[in-house]
C-alpha cells in the first residue's frame, strides 16, 4: 500500500509538472503577435481598399469577394449575371452556365483548390485547380446542358487541402 501511495504522489508531481508546461506553452502561443494587416486589393470600382473576406487560413491563403451565379458570354468573356441561387429551367432551355468568382492573396505561388460539383440526380464532378501567383482573381465556370433534366438542389464544394472553403448551394426549378 505504501508503494502504491508513493506511485500516486509521483504521478501527481508529474501531472502538475505537465500541467504547468501546458499552461506555459499556451501563454507563449497567445503572446505571439499575429499579423492582421491585410494588403490592399483593387476593388470592383477600381479603387484601392480592403475587400470583404470570405475565407482565410492565416499565413496561407485568404479568399475575398466570393461570388456565385449564372454567367453569359459577353465580348468573348464570361461575365457573372448576378448572385442568384435559384434558376428557372425554362429561362435556360438549352444550357445553364454557372460561375464561381473570387480574389485571393496567398503566401506561396501555387495554392491548390479542389472544386466538387454535385448536380441534382447525377454523379459529382471534381476539378483540381492551382491558383497561380500570390495574389489575383480567379473564375471558374461550368455548363449544365438541358437544365430541365437536373431539377432540384445542387452544390459546389470548394476545398483548400482538407479544409472546406465554402459550400455554394443552388436550386434548379421547373418553369412556370
Amino acid at each position: 500500500m505504501v508503494g502504491s501511495l508513493k506511485l500516486f504522489f509521483n504521478r501527481g508531481r508529474n501531472l502538475k509538472r505537465s500541467f504547468a508546461i501546458l499552461i506555459a506553452l499556451s501563454l507563449a502561443f497567445l503572446s505571439i503577435p499575429h499579423s492582421s494587416a491585410q494588403q490592399p486589393l483593387i476593388g470592383k470600382a477600381g479603387k484601392e481598399g480592403v475587400r470583404e473576406s470570405a475565407w482565410e487560413i492565416p499565413g496561407r491563403i485568404s479568399i475575398y469577394d466570393l461570388e456565385f451565379g449564372s454567367a453569359t458570354l459577353k465580348d468573348n468573356r464570361m461575365q457573372l449575371d448576378g448572385s442568384s441561387r435559384t434558376f428557372n429551367a425554362d429561362q435556360f432551355a438549352d444550357r445553364l452556365t454557372l460561375m464561381i468568382k473570387f480574389s485571393y492573396v496567398g503566401s506561396r505561388s501555387d495554392n491548390p483548390l479542389k472544386l466538387v460539383i454535385k448536380l441534382p440526380n447525377s454523379r459529382q464532378y471534381e476539378e483540381a485547380v492551382n491558383l497561380t501567383g500570390r495574389r489575383g482573381n480567379y473564375s471558374y465556370h461550368f455548363t449544365i446542358h438541358r437544365p430541365g433534366d437536373f431539377l432540384g438542389n445542387g452544390s459546389v464544394y470548394i476545398y483548400y487541402g482538407f479544409s472546406i472553403v465554402d459550400v455554394l448551394d443552388f436550386t434548379i426549378v421547373p418553369g412556370s
